[in-house]
């Protein structure tokens, strides 16, 4: 039974296709055999040719038109060896891959590791119900990935005043008063402020050969009490107030900063100078002057004025200036930490970290050292419009730019080029090592290849080991380099401009050292680098 041949009679009262054949072997009890083209050609070439010459010699054995086979298994590794499979052809009308079969071919493949007994049985299963002759490659072990260490996490524990002012204040009848900042002065001494959470070590991976794979554990921070704080005395992981004031956060702990309280800053108080925070109640006026070490939080309009900060700055109403003939921007405020308003017009804002704007940010030159966003929480409404704005990662609103003229210019750098010349110059010492490498190598050749009793020892010596310095030095550097490029990518990948809602012509973006300009309006949509090149993608909700 191991072929289903076809015998060969005269008598056909009319031509027959290969088709014919191929029906008539279905219809029979070999209809799961592999079907053999070139005897069935041959029978139907000689069964028409009988019909037209019946007298045409006929074979004296029967022509196979079909074959059975058992099926046939390989066990498969992917590149990465993550994942290995098992490559099934389904029998033709033969014996159907069986438990026993798969066991002993993964006994004898290089898969030790991963082995799942359903994916077994599933594999077995999808054999016995495929198409004869169909290919199969399910998956039938799988590695285990190593997870990385997450680095070490600073939990903070209280409320700092941007958290605080933007989130009105009810009073005993339900009502908002947007005057009221709320108790500002949390923090008394003995409170806790932050929890350190140290890095994890992750776990090593395996891959289905059984190869360990390292991990790269979290990177541990330590945490650094600013003023007015001080490490627990009982757990070196959580970070207290040593006096009562105003709670601010920093990269890697807290301060607690003094306090100054104004109504507000006009002709009568004064331009302002303060070592620690400043809390403004009400307004600052066109043309005043305010200077603080700490956070400067105010909660009514900025108007004109010019406003630094060594921390954060927070306003609850507005940021509202003017352009001058000459088109500079009377109202400026730097921070060193973040900055965050209702909205700001004809402003120049400068922040080490985020710029955060609920509203609107129109015609302003802002430059924030992280991201800049435009927008409520759910990034539903706001408008980013006009301007200069320049951000190191993200910028973020839901609608940028305006159908009509506008000039509406974004920036994101994000330290490229300071990367890509430290790129440059690791480059660049890699081919001087390079270059006196074989230098070395050369001089190391011919001192070899001199009689032994002409080299001197020393010299030889000498060579060696400078051959050997040089090689570690390559090494090293081909390390630096690798991972400069690695952290250049990373950057690029990093780096994108988001419109959740709308895009409009006329926008121009630079990101890195390339620059796009949007020809026509689009919907929801995100402009970022992809293989080197800025690609426009379909925004689809933030991660």
């Amino acid at each position: 039974m191991e072929f289903a041949c076809l015998r060969i009679l005269p008598g056909s009262e009319r031509p027959v296709r290969e088709a014919d054949v191929l029906a008539l072997l279905h219809a029979s009890n070999c209809r799961r055999y592999q079907p053999l083209h070139e005897g069935i050609k041959q029978a139907v070439i000689l069964l028409n040719t009988l019909q037209s010459k019946p007298d045409a010699p006929i074979p004296p054995n029967p022509i196979p038109i079909a074959k059975r086979q058992d099926a046939r298994l390989m066990i498969l590794i992917d590149s990465d060896k993550m994942t290995a499979r098992a490559q099934i052809t389904c029998d033709w009308g033969g014996k159907p891959l069986t438990l026993d079969q798969l066991q002993q071919a993964l006994a004898e493949s290089e898969v030790n590791s991963g082995v799942q007994g359903t994916l077994i049985e599933l594999a077995i299963k999808l054999a016995k119900e495929g198409a004869p002759g169909s290919l199969l490659q399910p998956a039938i072990a799988h590695g285990i990935p190593p997870i990385p260490g997450q680095d070490t996490r600073f939990e903070r524990l209280v409320d700092t005043p941007s958290d605080r002012i933007l989130k009105p204040q009810e009073t005993e009848h339900g009502k908002v008063d947007l005057r009221d900042l709320g108790s500002l002065i949390t923090v008394r001494a003995g409170d806790p402020l932050m929890r350190r959470h140290p890095a994890t070590q992750g776990s090593p991976g395996l891959t289905v050969t059984g190869q360990h794979l390292p991990v790269k554990p979290g990177k541990e921070m330590a945490m650094v009490p600013g003023e007015g704080t001080l490490i627990a005395s009982d757990d070196p992981n959580l970070l207290l107030a040593s006096r009562p004031g105003l709670p601010c956060q920093e990269k890697q702990g807290m301060r607690v900063d003094d306090v100054l309280s104004l109504k507000q800053v006009d002709a009568r108080s004064g331009h302002v100078t303060f070592e620690g925070a400043l809390v403004i109640s009400g307004d600052v006026f066109a043309g005043m002057r305010i200077k603080a070490s700490g956070d400067v939080v105010i909660g009514g309009f900025v108007e004109g004025a010019d406003i630094e900060s060594g921390g954060s700055i927070t306003v609850r109403h507005g940021i509202i200036g003017r352009k001058t003939e000459e088109s500079d921007l009377l109202c400026r405020l730097s921070a060193q930490g973040e900055i965050h308003a209702a909205y700001a017009q004809y402003a120049k804002l400068e922040a080490g970290g985020n710029i955060q704007i609920q509203t609107q940010l129109t015609h302003c030159h802002s430059r924030s050292g992280q991201d800049l966003l435009v927008g409520d929480s759910a990034m539903r409404k706001g408008t980013l419009l006009g301007g200069i704005s320049i951000a190191n990662r993200q910028i973020l609103a839901p609608s940028i730019g305006a159908s009509a003229a506008n000039h509406t210019r974004l920036q994101i750098l994000g330290g490229y080029f300071t990367h890509k010349q430290q790129e440059q110059e690791l480059k660049q010492r890699k081919q001087v090592c390079r270059e006196q490498l074989l230098k070395v190598q050369d001089l190391l050749l011919k001192l070899l290849q001199l009689p032994s009793d002409r080299r001197n020892p020393q010299t030889l010596e000498k060579i060696k080991t400078l051959r050997q310095q040089y090689l570690s030095q390559s090494k090293g550097l081909d390390a630096k380099l690798d991972e400069a490029q690695q952290t250049l990518q990373q950057l690029l990948g990093e780096m994108d401009v988001t419109a959740t809602q709308r895009l409009c012509a006329g926008v121009e973006v630079e990101l890195a050292n390339s620059s796009y300009r949007v020809d026509i309006d689009h919907g929801p949509i995100r402009i970022a680098f992809k293989q080197d090149q800025i690609v426009l993608q379909p925004f689809e909700g933030r991660k």
